[in-house]
């Protein structure tokens, strides 16, 4: 069965990408599994900031799930959260329940204020129980640490009178050693390219992203790069930008 699980947390636990913490939270009753299957609320959080508080509470409905297991077809009942891990510094986590059942509304917080920047995987341990043929079995221990990522952003650099031009803001961290962030400013809708090249000039990663008015990230996963140095390339739709970083480890 483990082989069909990374697929089936990375639904379940996709809705806690974004969560905040803080105390006993209340479920939002306005939140309905309208989508099927399963549901939270709100679809948009706020960006989590270095050295600023962040409380922010999210409403979840598990989604019955059914999968297949060499021929057997399982239907998700409940998971149980054991404990979680790698919550970014100064951050903690919270919910109402350490269980969560298909259909029922639950909900969970991320409160604190964020000590370091950069992007943290979180590690979810967990046992997950589902049944076939009228019996129940236990999944686990699973550990999820794949589909959970919370991206402490630097604060903001830009100065008021820098807001009408187009800036690349520094990497953090930098050096790094699996994740770093590349910020940028834009101050009209733009359409913003980030590519890393080698010290041979190989093009070895390449992406773009439509951008509004304001300030914006690329989440950037170095983890299958070499230690060494790289330089980095960010074109918009009238000039480019050029910079190195350094992969540690």
């Amino acid at each position: 069965m483990q082989r069909t699980l990374p697929l089936l947390f990375s639904i379940v636990f996709a809705l806690f990408s974004s969560v905040q913490l803080s105390g006993q939270c209340t479920p939002d009753p306005a939140c309905e599994d309208i989508d099927e299957p399963g549901q939270y609320c709100p679809e948009v959080f706020p960006p989590v900031v270095q050295d600023e508080a962040y409380d922010q509470t999210m409403t979840f409905i598990l989604p019955a799930l059914e999968y297949d297991v060499l021929g057997t077809i399982y239907t998700l009942d409940s998971v149980a959260v054991d404990s979680i891990r790698n919550i970014p510094p100064g951050m903690d986590y919270s919910s109402n329940s350490n269980g969560y059942a298909v259909g029922k509304a639950y909900c969970a917080q991320l409160t604190g204020t964020p000590t370091d920047q950069g992007i943290y995987a979180v590690a979810i341990y967990l046992r997950a129980f589902a049944s076939q043929g009228g019996t129940q079995y236990e999944l686990g221990p699973y550990v999820d640490d794949t589909s959970v990522v919370i991206t402490v952003n630097a604060p903001s650099v830009i100065e008021p009178q820098q807001l009408e031009e187009f800036q690349v803001l520094p990497l953090a961290p930098n050096p790094f050693s699996e994740f770093t962030q590349m910020g940028f400013y834009t101050p009209y809708d733009d359409r913003i390219k980030l590519q890393v090249y080698n010290i041979l000039g190989e093009l070895m990663h390449e992406e773009a992203q439509g951008a509004s008015p304001g300030e914006h990230h690329f989440d950037f996963n170095g983890s299958m790069l070499l230690p060494g140095t790289y330089f980095y390339r960010v074109t918009n739709s009238k000039r480019l930008y050029t910079g190195k970083f350094i992969k540690s480890k």
